[in-house]
């Protein structure tokens, strides 16, 4: 351990190549200091790329040495961004090197934390029973445009109430990798994708800034999922195809919403809806982002229309440039420096910062729980029809539909 944190990533799928690993060119302080991955191959690719970009000299680590990664001593802090199958088994063999003897400043974990409760429950707690700080790693509530979006209209709009509705939808036309189309293996579908996304964005949004708690407890849940695409014959023979998962037969959602009620400290109702689907076709994401007060409200848009530039068909061709872009003609999404803007600077750091303190991340992993927690009742929801109570539902033991094989 030097001057410089040293993150040692688990997993080297989408989310780490294009946010996580290329953050660290705005850390001051930062660098990548390990990658482990299954394919030892993916690995090494993306170390040569953070030797080329100056992100760092990381050593590489293949299938089974998670824990060398974890007792190498230019590791700090370890960002699991491994397949979600697999967090429970990164989990204990990292938790094992630190029982080893091995030192860690901390663990942040990219969203969801598991696929279940129970799974979920059994991270926080061997992470916990070593003492680590822990984080986690939803980038939403991270992004700046958000922040100044809850920023402002809790400053301004106080003294007239509270706000009681946050409505967030995000949706693309499907994932990047094979497990994330597996129900089993990714615990879900585009509810556990997306709106884990929505429903920790729109908590944050209804929360007070002033109290510890939020100053909002959750009441209920209403939910309904659906297959609207990826079933029909031909885009089941596409993901067949491209992916071997079989969506005839055995589908995961591709389109999800869900209604949380809120009682506010006063007892007043707050009401969260989200919405996500794999089911958009455009140039990229999909996404708005409202919360309404009494005498307020404010919107964060993200689409192909709010900065855009138009390509004709002699000119496609290429890769994109855009997160989840699914063509090169066209009108097509302008971005910022999308680890800046999407947040992924700003929870990196606030790990970071967290972990040289000895503490947890603004979210950490509780936080994730809680998140969690609002998906599988949702899935319950959708499939009783009922709404779920969360006072009094026991959710520890279900699995969603999907998960179920």
């Amino acid at each position: 351990m030097g001057e410089s944190f040293g993150i040692g990533f688990v997993g080297c799928g989408f989310i780490t190549r294009e946010a996580h690993v290329p953050s660290v060119e705005y850390l001051p302080g930062v660098h990548v200091a390990a990658i482990q991955n299954r394919t030892r191959e993916t690995a090494e690719s993306v170390a040569a790329r953070c030797r080329s970009a100056g992100w760092g000299d990381p050593s590489v680590y293949g299938e089974g040495d998670i824990g060398a990664l974890v007792a190498d001593e230019a590791v700090d802090g370890l960002w699991i961004t491994s397949p979600n199958f697999m967090r429970v088994d990164v989990v204990d063999a990292a938790v094992d090197a630190v029982e080893d003897g091995a030192k860690l400043r901390g663990i942040a974990m990219e969203k969801p934390v598991a696929r279940t409760l129970r799974e979920a429950g059994r991270i926080v707690d061997r992470i916990e029973d070593v003492g680590l700080p822990h984080a986690y790693l939803e980038n939403w509530p991270h992004e700046p445009e958000i922040q100044q979006l809850r920023d402002l209209l809790w400053e301004r709009g106080r003294d007239a109430g509270r706000p009681y509705l946050a409505r967030s939808q995000a949706e693309h036309g499907g994932p990047h990798s094979a497990w994330f189309w597996d129900g089993k293996r990714q615990g879900g579908g585009a509810l556990t994708d997306m709106l884990c996304h929505a429903l920790a964005g729109n908590h944050v949004l209804l929360a007070d800034p002033e109290r510890p708690d939020g100053g909002l407890d959750a009441v209920s849940v209403s939910a309904d999922t659906e297959t609207l695409k990826w079933a029909r014959e031909e885009y089941a023979a596409e993901l067949r195809e491209e992916y071997g998962v079989d969506y005839e037969t055995t589908p995961a959602e591709d389109y999800a919403r869900a209604t949380i009620r809120y009682e506010s400290e006063v007892g007043d109702p707050l009401i969260s809806e989200a919405t996500g689907s794999w089911c958009y076709v455009g140039a990229g994401v999909r996404r708005s982002i409202e919360l309404l007060g009494p005498e307020y409200s404010g919107q964060v848009v993200t689409d192909e229309e709010s900065s855009s530039v138009f390509v004709s068909d002699a000119l496609g061709g290429g890769d994109g440039w855009a997160e989840k872009q699914n063509a090169t003609s066209g009108r097509m999404p302008i971005v910022g420096e999308s680890v800046v803007d999407g947040g992924y600077v700003a929870e990196n750091c606030d790990a970071v910062d967290a972990f040289e303190c000895g503490e947890n991340g603004s979210l950490d992993l509780h936080d994730g729980l809680d998140v969690l927690r609002l998906c599988m009742a949702a899935y319950r929801a959708a499939e009783t029809g009922e709404d779920v109570d969360l006072r009094t539902a026991d959710l520890e033991t279900f699995t969603p539909p999907p998960a179920r094989g």
